[in-house]
């Protein structure tokens, strides 16, 4: 019998330790919980957690190729309209899986929906010089099976003034344009929701450089995104950013007024575990210098352990420069079958 009962105390003791264990690793989150974090995120941007509504009108409807593509477009905040190309597979085949496609600075919805699919020259509204860039990777997505919605991004390609005009104005008003992108990004989300050929339960969203950091900067304010795969997005530890990285690279836009009085991009990041996200960071982008890659995979690697989901962080660190590869673009699909289309 005392046998038993020293047994017992014994094992009580180790679920005291365990219980303590578990609460010093809970403890190394900055954020007591996701909602915390999206708040406190939320309000930096200066935008309301509620998730936006949107009317959206349809305009062109025509099908290309097996492919279905509708102009749509929407009032969003300041009287401003968006416009967007949503893409479906002609034939379809239950609820699809939908994915937000946004493109970089030099971009717009016409490069990512072009006919074509691979690396490419396109030149931008106003510029007399091509650069080269990966063309058609939200249309080659719908050929996949996915419905796609690929939005021009508020003060690119014809959306003026640009951005670094309008970051200005917002700021001394209070707001920021960071918040004013993610909003009308919100709303396209929204809009999907409400569509029937779309389970809403699959949505993902996926940028290229600009589209990168607001496809990251959405997830941490919306958990209707299922899955994000920012590429090339300047995702990392900013405070580190500050002291290695070329300032004057990111416009405007990029900087978020009291960030770094919050938290660090990882501590927030690290709040939404076990949703996946994966990040393309390529060891020699100019924008996400690795050293701030390392910092803020040592902060979220450990969260999404913690949360049981390990391997819901996808973490792809190819030699390289800035730019959307077919490498890239092969990575994220393969993100996005397991984690949006294999349900």
């Amino acid at each position: 019998m005392q046998r038993r009962v020293e047994w017992a105390r014994l094992v009580l003791r180790l679920c005291y330790v365990i219980l303590l264990i578990g609460s010093a690793d809970a403890s190394d989150n900055l954020f007591p919980d996701r909602a915390a974090a999206m708040r406190v995120f939320a309000d930096l941007l200066k935008i309301s957690l509620t998730p936006p509504g949107a009317s959206v009108t349809v305009g062109r409807v025509q099908e290309e190729e097996g492919v279905v593509l509708e102009d749509i477009s929407w009032e969003s905040l300041d009287k401003e309209r968006p416009v967007a190309f949503v893409l479906r597979p002609a034939r379809l085949k239950g609820p699809l899986p939908a994915i937000v496609c946004l493109h970089g600075s030099s971009g717009s919805r016409e490069l990512v929906c072009a006919p074509q699919f691979g690396i490419g020259e396109w030149t931008r509204p106003g510029s007399k010089t091509a650069s080269t860039q990966l063309l058609g990777w939200a249309r080659e997505l719908s050929r996949h099976g996915y419905l796609t919605l690929s939005l021009t991004q508020r003060g690119l390609d014809r959306r003026a003034p640009d951005t670094d005009d309008q970051a200005k104005d917002f700021l001394v008003r209070g707001r920021t344009l960071m918040g004013a992108i993610v909003y009308e990004i919100r709303q396209a989300v929204s809009y999907l929701r409400t569509r029937k050929e779309v389970d809403p339960g699959r949505i993902g969203m996926t940028g290229i450089s600009f589209g990168g950091i607001t496809t990251f900067y959405t997830w941490l304010v919306d958990d209707r995104i299922a899955a994000a795969a920012p590429i090339c997005g300047g995702v990392g530890s900013l405070d580190v950013f500050l002291q290695r990285g070329s300032r004057n690279y990111h416009g405007l836009y990029w900087w978020i007024p009291g960030m770094l009085t919050q938290g660090d991009p990882g501590d927030f990041a690290c709040s939404m575990a076990p949703r996946p996200l994966m990040l393309w960071a390529p060891l020699e982008d100019i924008g996400m210098p690795k050293e701030g890659v390392d910092r803020f995979l040592e902060v979220v690697k450990p969260a999404y352990a913690r949360s049981g989901a390990a391997e819901a962080l996808v973490v792809h660190r190819p030699p390289g420069g800035h730019t959307f590869s077919l490498e890239a673009f092969a990575a994220m699909k393969a993100f996005f079958d397991k984690y949006l289309k294999a349900w």
